[in-house]
């Protein structure tokens, strides 16, 4: 894969890498100035390396990512009240401007949290093997929404007070990301290291051409 950071303006620093891991960002990070903040998917140990190397970034969580993946969990028509309620609450994040509507939307987050918990807490049971009756949370995937959100929380609004930090990630997926697999998919008969070839041409074209003149 490649990692690739970049400003709103145009590719800073790209690399390839096996897989994302803490290992693999913390070599791409040695090879950037500190940036004032920035924005990410969230990924475990592209947070833990930014941290490690970074320690007073501002640190975005991209709304479109967290929000994208809580609605899979969730799924467009939730069978459950609860899972309703949580829905609308998602919806709402990307609506989140102000500091009055944030701390509103964190107040009904926990509201939703304390009136459902002992739902959140419910287990289903199957039947005793060797003498041990197995048991799981019968509602794993809104479960996995709360923690997606409670660990997404304090870097999910760090934009509100700050207009210089985008709110999500697309200058990189609409810009970059969505262009690379267009390219790579009408090249898809290439050999891995040709399709790296021109990967690495893509993206060096991207670090060096001019911005437009109305972005700053």
């Amino acid at each position: 894969m490649a990692l690739i950071g970049r400003t709103r303006r145009r590719v800073v620093q790209w690399t390839f890498a096996e897989r994302e891991s803490f290992e693999s960002w913390s070599y791409f990070y040695s090879r950037l100035p500190a940036p004032s903040a920035m924005v990410c998917d969230g990924r475990k140990g592209l947070l833990l390396a930014s941290r490690a190397r970074w320690t007073n970034v501002k640190i975005q969580r991209c709304l479109i990512h967290v929000v994208r993946q809580a609605n899979l969990w969730i799924t467009q028509r939730p069978k459950t009240l609860e899972g309703q309620d949580l829905r609308i609450l998602v919806r709402g994040i990307l609506s989140i401007r102000t500091r009055r509507q944030k701390r509103r939307w964190i107040r009904q987050w926990r509201h939703w949290h304390r009136k459902y918990r002992k739902f959140l807490n419910e287990r289903s049971y199957g039947d005793p093997i060797h003498g041990k009756r197995s048991w799981w949370y019968t509602h794993r995937k809104l479960r996995a929404v709360r923690s997606l959100i409670r660990n997404s929380l304090p870097d999910l609004f760090t934009f509100v007070g700050h207009p210089e930090i985008p709110r999500t990630s697309n200058h990189v997926e609409g810009g970059i990301n969505s262009r690379l697999k267009e390219l790579l998919h009408r090249h898809r008969g290439l050999s891995l290291e040709r399709k790296q070839v021109l990967t690495a041409h893509f993206l060096h074209q991207k670090q060096i051409q001019k911005p437009p003149r109305n972005v700053h």
